[in-house]
């Protein structure tokens, strides 16, 4: 898995990414940034809900691992 990277050069392109604030273990979400969805106070949007944070929510971030081969890639490989 990928180092953690802060937040002030998470990509700000729309792609979804790990995210924790390391003060709060708690807070930690896969998010995306998207200030025009709901304004730009909270531009950190979950994947899994509505719910947003705002800019400084989060203390670092990773990109999402690789997907591992899928089952008919491993058979196809013998």
């Amino acid at each position: 898995m990928a180092s953690w990277r802060s937040m002030d050069r998470a990509p700000q392109d729309g792609r979804w990414i790990v995210a924790i604030d390391r003060h709060e273990p708690d807070t930690r979400a896969v998010i995306r940034w998207d200030p025009t969805r709901f304004g730009d106070a909270r531009p950190w949007h979950v994947a899994s809900c509505g719910h947003s944070y705002a800019a400084d929510a989060f203390t670092d971030w990773q990109p999402f691992p690789d997907c591992p081969p899928s089952a008919d890639t491993d058979q196809s490989a013998t």
